[in-house]
């Protein structure tokens, strides 16, 4: 079976989620290629951070990088567009050597070649849909290029032979946004590689730790991108209540631009209090998860809750909005603790609990590490992966198109 990946990103070029859930899937699937059941991925992205045009990853696995039209900011959908037709004639070149059995895209961003390639080669399209535009807007699509990417991403649901999506809670969303059947999604979660997550140093963790509480403050951190839906502005404003219970908190903020938060910092007069680190590389976030008290997410939508399980896996507690798919990986009170989405007294309350009984934070924290291995490891996502190509596939044998 020979399969063809289309993704926007795959690294080096990474901004969000996608290209690192692209990356960390692949050798896991290719674990499972044996001479029975043989699996041949090509991986068609594009060339936006440079990397190699072709890169053999293994015997199983080649990435193709294309180079597409500058991206306008200002008219991002139609700029996808322009990149999917790069796209879509690379795919077609490829197919001059090599014949494929499924065509696998990931989100609207690779909606239109994934549509157009399903149609001339008569090969079944899977979608990864990882977020909807509805849902960053909390329902709302608030301008044209929003409504664009909402049509394209029903139509990509529509054209597809089955959708795979990261959480029960995105089921729900595309079932409730475009009346998709129940039986043509598949519930996949992401998954997570621990190691890298727990190597820090003991030496770097006492250097941050001693840096960032050189009095022994209690230290909570938040990473993620600084836009509304990852709820950093809540976060902040929770900031004076939980200082007028215990005023020895800190706060670390990781985000690209992170800077632009501080008129509401000086607004809420906790400038003193709130660190802004801009944008950090993975190896500091990840001492820095082992550093700190805790991490909070307060997120207003969140399809999955990467960032929960990263912190998890480093064995740091974590406070969670009650919202998507954070709801479906912090379970109140057994691995982390939730909070009412948009409640900055909530918030407050929570970091109040936690600090509250330091034995119990601790058995969150051990369950959380348990849970991430058990349930989100590479492997057994791969094994899910698998199953559903081989069901697409045969089912494909079977029908006349």
């Amino acid at each position: 079976m020979r399969i063809l990946i289309v993704s926007w990103e795959y690294p080096p070029f990474v901004v969000g989620g996608m290209g690192k859930h692209v990356a960390e899937l692949l050798p896991a699937l290719t674990r499972l290629s044996t001479q029975e059941n043989n699996i041949q991925i090509d991986v068609l992205t594009t060339r936006s951070a440079g990397g190699a045009t072709v890169e053999k990853v293994t015997d199983q696995v080649t990435i193709y990088r294309t180079d597409i039209p500058p991206i306008d900011p200002t008219d991002l959908f139609n700029s996808v567009v322009d990149g999917n037709h790069a796209l879509e004639e690379r795919a077609r070149r490829l197919r001059e050597v090599h014949e494929y059995d499924l065509i696998h895209v990931h989100d609207w961003l690779t909606a239109t070649v994934g549509i157009a390639l399903k149609h001339a080669w008569k090969a079944p399209l899977i979608v990864t849909i990882h977020a909807t535009e509805r849902g960053r807007h909390q329902s709302y699509l608030p301008n044209v290029m929003s409504q664009q990417i909402n049509q394209l991403e029903w139509e990509v649901c529509f054209e597809a032979w089955h959708i795979i999506v990261c959480s029960g809670y995105m089921s729900g969303e595309l079932r409730g946004y475009f009346n998709i059947p129940v039986d043509k999604i598949s519930v996949i979660a992401n998954g997570i590689d621990a190691h890298p997550l727990q190597t820090c140093p003991e030496d770097e963790v006492k250097r941050l730790r001693k840096f960032y509480a050189p009095n022994n403050e209690k230290l909570l951190f938040f990473v993620g991108r600084i836009t509304p839906e990852k709820g950093l502005q809540v976060l902040l404003r929770a900031m004076p209540l939980i200082l007028t219970a215990l005023p020895d908190v800190r706060l670390l903020v990781a985000g690209r631009n992170s800077e632009q938060m501080k008129p509401l910092l000086e607004e809420l007069r906790v400038a003193p209090q709130v660190e802004l680190l801009g944008f950090i590389s993975d190896e500091r976030r990840n001492c820095l998860y082992a550093a700190v008290d805790a991490a909070i997410f307060p997120s207003l939508y969140e399809p999955f809750g990467m960032v929960a399980l990263e912190a998890m896996a480093a064995g740091c507690n974590v406070i969670v909005s009650d919202v998507g798919g954070l709801s479906e990986v912090v379970h109140h009170r057994q691995n982390g603790l939730t909070v009412m989405a948009n409640n900055p007294q909530s918030i407050a309350w929570a970091v109040e609990q936690l600090f509250e009984d330091r034995a119990q934070a601790q058995t969150w924290r051990e369950e959380a590490q348990r849970q991430v291995s058990a349930f989100y490891n590479w492997d057994r996502i791969a094994n899910h992966t698998m199953e559903l190509y081989q069901t697409v596939y045969q089912d494909r044998l079977n029908t006349d198109w």
